[in-house]
């Protein structure tokens, strides 16, 4: 009896855990958020140039306004590495097979301009993406490794205004990257620096509809 497997079907697993809690106080409140998923595709060719990591579309990804705010959608990662994404055959998307992030935020109100609500936060996030499997034209840097995750985790911070219209929250984020594991390859030099960016140019503005997680 064989056993004839599909070559064009994907095949692995994907998991996620979330935890979210939201502390109350009599006029604001502080929202905790954390994340941790992860994904391994099969290869039952055991062919070394076969696809070693998820499909793209299954793949994590950080950065947005639901994400790590100072980083753009899908520009954060994969760990360490620095590389350009920029030029014939290159993507400037960042993704990954595991995803650790963690968010708090304090929110507070600041007035009712014209009946329209106008709420204030400030907030941190913290995480990153990884790769699981290494692979021939994957730098090292990509690759998770429990032994460097503090170096590899990125941290941003900043400040938001909410516009609630009760049916509607619009959301206005600016954040900054304080440690950014993954810079383009014209900021090597302040890779996982504390505060070494510019604030114009290590400064990001997220426009969302909603709040980034837990009401």
């Amino acid at each position: 009896m064989a056993l004839i497997l599909d070559k064009q079907l994907y095949r692995f697993i994907k998991m996620d855990a979330e935890f979210a809690y939201l502390m109350r106080f009599p006029k604001s409140a502080l929202a905790f958020r954390a994340f941790a998923g992860a994904g391994y595709e099969f290869d039952f060719t055991r062919n070394p140039d076969k696809r070693t990591a998820l499909p793209f579309f299954k793949e994590y990804f950080a950065g947005g306004p639901n994400s790590m705010r100072a980083w753009s959608l899908r520009r954060l990662g994969p760990g360490s590495s620095i590389k350009t994404f920029e030029g014939v055959g290159s993507t400037p998307d960042r993704y990954g097979d595991i995803q650790l992030e963690a968010n708090v935020e304090y929110r507070f109100p600041l007035g009712n301009p014209f009946g329209i609500q106008i709420n204030g936060a400030v907030f941190t996030d913290i995480g990153n993406v990884w790769y699981m499997k290494q692979a021939a034209n994957r730098p090292t840097e990509e690759v998770f490794k429990i032994g460097r995750i503090w170096k590899d985790l990125a941290v941003g911070a900043g400040a938001g205004l909410r516009a609630d219209f009760n049916f509607l929250v619009i959301r206005f984020d600016y954040a900054y990257k304080v440690k950014d594991p993954s810079p383009a390859p014209a900021d090597a030099a302040i890779q996982n620096k504390w505060f070494g960016y510019k604030f114009s140019r290590g400064d990001q503005f997220q426009l969302g509809i909603g709040y980034p997680f837990i009401f």
